[in-house]
């Protein structure tokens, strides 16, 4: 399968093109401290005008100048968006 090929079809399951790139917008909802890390409400954009709810997970410790390496999860909504 030519590569084009595969990338158009990959896209067409995928529902289209991907998004023009935009600022993230990053925005801290709310910060809840348990025991050896802190829980961020978050919200970002990856489209411009549609904020995307997310929880950061920060181990204690954590900063600029001592970073740690990042783990990102997405799910399913399955049409379900209050969720």
């Amino acid at each position: 399968m030519a590569t084009a090929d595969f990338r158009d079809r990959l896209l067409a399951g995928l529902g289209g093109a991907w998004p023009e790139p935009c600022p993230l917008k990053p925005t801290i909802i709310e910060t809840t401290q348990q025991e050896g890390y802190r829980i961020e409400k978050i919200t970002y954009e990856a489209e411009a005008d549609d904020p995307i709810p997310a929880l950061l997970l920060v181990p204690d410790g954590v900063s600029s100048s001592s970073p740690a390496p990042g783990i990102c999860i997405w799910h399913q909504h399955a049409g379900q968006w209050h969720l």
